[in-house]
């Protein structure tokens, strides 16, 4: 199973292995807050800066990290967490709230198809 959360939500046991996904180190957290820490499938900083300056739409944004993670080495890295995830719960982090547009969504989602 796929879940994400905020890497500022408790840790629960359900949660099984969480791996943050950002390319900057969260502040306030201590290594034991997450099991892995996977830069490589957060966007881009260029497409992070676009986004937040309000250069570009959610959509766009979405269309442009679907493109960022159609490389092989990202789908292999997604592959790993899908085969992870048949056999326990793995928790994708980053720094938005739930409910929140965040990147983490985008990957759970292409996760979850290869589940």
């Amino acid at each position: 199973m796929i879940k994400s959360k905020s890497i500022y939500d408790p840790t629960e046991r359900k949660d099984g292995k969480r791996v943050l996904i950002t390319r900057h180190y969260p502040r306030f957290h201590k290594k034991l807050d997450y099991d892995e820490w996977n830069r490589k499938l957060a966007p881009s900083k260029e497409l992070i800066k676009r986004y937040k300056d309000k250069e570009i739409t959610w959509g766009q944004f979405r269309l442009a990290f679907l493109k960022e993670l159609s490389s092989k080495e990202l789908k292999q890295e997604m592959d790993r967490l899908a085969k992870v995830a048949r056999k326990r719960s793995v928790t994708l982090l980053c720094y938005e709230k739930e409910g929140e547009r965040c990147h983490r969504h985008i990957v759970k989602a292409l996760i979850a198809k290869k589940g």
